[in-house]
């Protein structure tokens, strides 16, 4: 490789030193954009950071430039540089992946003040729920989106309301069914509370994976998430859990904690509570928090109930109680990071939050499409419609969407752009700090675990 003139070289604005714990004055060196990732001295870190770079070798210059720590680009090149990785990535994501979430029901036997989606939906007295004639036209509607079977997740997700009501058991064990013979799997979102109804459809082949919301110990849940009539929803839930660990159903349980400042320190006390009876010593269960949003589908009135938290006061609270590793997001990144390790590869990048901005599709009982959970019920995020012998596109919105990625705003002037994607588009929230503190997190615990055998100096 052949070194551009000194002059003409610079650090790059890209590059992130996360300082090892466990490795004196060791650093884990990535680049942004290159998805480089390499152990360097503290000195090195040091020299780049001041911009020396002149006291480095022709040798190291070379594997400093081909890594990406140094560059000839100057930082508006950078920056156009970034812009074209991300249109790549994003227009390969939106062509080898589509995703299918249903909402079986809009329907709900819990009352969280929280709750984002339609209210009138959600507590009406009339059953808003799939219809078997539905389930058949959706999954036409999935072909019709994408045709090529290899390019859909085989996992459908389903969702709601709450997908796994008692009374919905007819229509969800169809779906699954149907789902099946077409060669899906499917994960659910659900409340927990009549999980007992759905057991002989807990199965690595049927439902694998239930996301369940728990927001604390006893008390703080039952304050938190409201049963219409049962005021004691939490003993419900850990017992539905309890079963299906006892008959030994294969599936995975992952425990969500919505926090607000209420909850957040209850939370550490729930995972010691998950711990004494035994849950935590399954494989397949975890538990992990996400900040409560503030948003305009919240009631007034329901406001009163929810005391919202900062980026930095859950950042902060979360340190404290040493659980920045089941912070929302801390897996993806570390299993990210611990690939690149494992394999000695570049770390996998991304140019969107999530698949909302390439390939999701969310279908309401009411044959409707939206392109976001977080969306759900709210008509001006819309994309599409299903009619009787064809899909009705909102074509504006549903470019808004999926034309969105991290060129889209400031982000691309970030450091961590592809490691990030940019955050929700939904919620439009700000997880900077956040993100920062897990990939730190995450490259210490990647590390230890891959160099566990190399004895430190």
């Amino acid at each position: 490789m052949v070194l551009s003139n000194m002059e003409d070289l610079r650090v790059s604005s890209y590059m992130i030193p996360v300082k090892l714990e466990s490795k004196k004055d060791k650093y884990m060196l990535i680049h942004g954009y290159t998805g480089a990732m390499d152990i360097v001295d503290k000195n090195v870190v040091l020299e780049l950071n001041a911009g020396n770079i002149d006291i480095f070798s022709k040798d190291t210059l070379i594997i400093l430039r081909k890594r990406g720590y140094i560059t000839e680009r100057t930082k508006d090149e950078e920056v156009e540089y970034v812009e074209r990785i991300a249109h790549a990535l994003h227009k390969r994501d939106e062509i080898l992946c589509k995703n299918f979430t249903w909402v079986v029901t809009y329907n709900c036997n819990f009352r969280c003040p929280y709750c984002f989606e339609k209210r009138e939906n959600k507590d009406s007295l009339h059953r808003i729920v799939f219809t078997k004639e539905q389930v058949h036209r959706t999954f036409v509607a999935m072909n019709e989106i994408e045709p090529r079977m290899q390019l859909q997740n085989p996992i459908i997700t389903l969702y709601g309301g709450e997908p796994l009501l008692k009374e919905n058991k007819e229509i969800v064990t169809y779906i699954v069914q149907e789902g099946r013979k077409r060669g899906y799997k499917f994960h659910a979102i659900t409340n927990g509370y009549d999980l007992d109804s759905y057991l002989n459809l807990l199965a690595p082949d049927l439902i694998c994976m239930l996301q369940i919301t728990i927001d604390g110990t006893k008390n703080m849940h039952n304050q938190k998430r409201r049963h219409f009539e049962d005021s004691n929803s939490f003993d419900k839930i850990v017992s539905n859990i309890r079963l299906i660990f006892q008959l030994g159903l294969n599936v995975d349980i992952h425990i969500r904690v919505n926090v607000d400042n209420h909850n957040l320190n209850d939370y550490k006390v729930l995972c010691s509570y998950f711990d004494q009876i035994g849950f935590l010593a399954y494989k397949n269960f975890k538990v992990y928090s996400a900040l409560i949003q503030d948003n305009e589908e919240v009631k007034e009135e329901d406001k009163d109930d929810i005391d919202f938290l900062s980026e930095s006061e859950y950042l902060r609270g979360n340190e404290h109680m040493g659980t920045i590793s089941s912070c929302a997001g801390y897996d993806i990144i570390y299993k990210k990071i611990h690939w690149a390790l494992t394999y000695k590869k570049s770390i996998p990048l991304t140019a969107v939050h999530c698949t909302a901005q390439t390939g999701e599709y969310v279908f309401s009982p009411l044959k409707e499409i939206y392109p976001c959970w977080e969306v759900v019920g709210d008509k001006r995020f819309q994309i599409g419609t299903i009619r009787e012998d064809s899909i009705s596109w909102n074509r504006e919105e549903f470019e808004k969407w999926h034309s969105h990625d991290v060129t889209s705003i400031a982000c691309k002037y970030c450091k961590y752009v592809f490691l990030c994607g940019g955050g929700c588009l939904a919620m439009k929230n700000n997880q900077c700090i956040l993100l920062k503190k897990l990939i730190k997190k995450a490259v210490n615990t990647a590390f230890d675990g891959v160099y566990a055998n190399i004895s430190n100096k």
